[in-house]
């Protein structure tokens, strides 16, 4: 079995020991300076929209130029999965372990005061989200009813971390981008500051 988690950076940062399986991948390397690592605008890419997308440039880039992985992962520099007793980041034998159970680890639900759109309304323009319900109930209506669901719950999760299968992540990127080209005629991002212009990477969150 072959795992490698993409550890997404836009700066220096200490790597972990197991280069072999935590990969740093610079996103929005097209429009920075060469940190040296790994960078998104290699191969197939979007790393020119970084400023719309955040961490889900790297996404797309592992999507389309990794093919060989049994298993692919998204974590940050400054967040990771760890083994709870330990406090050291999962081996490639953990994650094969969990993934033989499972098929798609993710972070720690979180629980909002209210629902995960009163959530969102607090930080972010809430219509955003409503354009990304739409956009599923036109492309995919057999989802608009878990989207409602998850909108409206009080658990939501955080960070776009997530390790699966490749076939898994590949139908769950080809979703993703597809929603957001369709939500993103309603999306307007022009009154938007540098931090609420990655409106792509808050509302894959909960998606």
């Amino acid at each position: 079995m072959s795992v490698k988690i993409y550890t997404m950076t836009h700066k220096k940062f200490q790597e972990a020991e197991d280069k072999n399986l935590y990969i740093p991948l610079h996103v929005g390397r097209e429009n920075s300076e060469d940190l040296g690592y790994l960078g998104d605008n290699t191969g197939e890419n979007i790393s020119d929209k970084n400023s719309l997308f955040g961490e889900l440039t790297g996404v797309y880039w592992i999507w389309k130029n990794d093919k060989d992985s049994n298993y692919v992962g998204v974590c940050h520099y400054r967040r990771f999965f760890i083994d709870f007793q330990t406090r050291k980041l999962l081996t490639e034998q953990q994650f094969e372990e969990v993934l033989g159970q499972y098929d798609v680890i993710v972070s720690n639900a979180v629980e909002a005061e209210g629902t995960y759109a009163e959530e969102y309304q607090k930080s972010h323009n809430v219509e955003d989200l409503y354009a990304v319900g739409r956009a599923i109930k036109k492309l995919f209506p057999e989802d608009y009813p878990v989207f409602q669901e998850a909108i409206h719950q009080s658990k939501y999760y955080y960070g776009n971390l997530m390790v699966t299968g490749r076939e898994l992540f590949s139908d769950y990127a080809r979703w993703l981008f597809s929603i957001f080209e369709e939500a993103g005629k309603e999306i307007d991002v022009s009154s938007y500051d540098l931090y609420h212009k990655r409106v792509y990477g808050f509302l894959s969150e909960q998606l």
